[in-house]
């Protein structure tokens, strides 16, 4: 028995635990999160692409820690640049590596 169930306009049909649809004219098939994958991106972009191209996507994991409470002030880290942090002290922006910020507190005695 086949079940069926509506996307964008697009009718998806489940066999066996392998959904079908068509789009673009080309029958794709694989898991309902592919196939709505795919159909999201023929109808956003018109571009078409395949179920199976979405599953080998990548996605990065964050890198460590994104701020840190030193002495009462968070500092944190830029995401562009690896390895520099930065704070506001006083409205403007500084930025280096993590141990100068952290002497600069020390230095100049910050407190919140």
């Amino acid at each position: 028995m086949k079940k069926r169930y509506s996307h964008r306009g697009h009718t998806i049909e489940c066999k066996d635990d392998v959904y079908t649809s068509i789009v673009a004219g080309r029958t794709v098939s694989g898991t309902m999160l592919g196939v709505k994958q795919c159909i999201d991106w023929w109808s956003d972009t018109r571009i078409f692409r395949r179920p199976a191209e979405f599953e080998r996507q990548s996605f990065r994991t964050a890198q460590g820690p994104s701020s840190e409470i030193y002495k009462g002030i968070q500092i944190m880290s830029d995401d562009k640049q690896p390895g520099l942090w930065y704070i506001l002290v006083r409205g403007q922006l500084l930025k280096g590596p993590l141990p100068k910020i952290k002497q600069f507190i020390d230095q100049n005695a910050l407190s919140r």
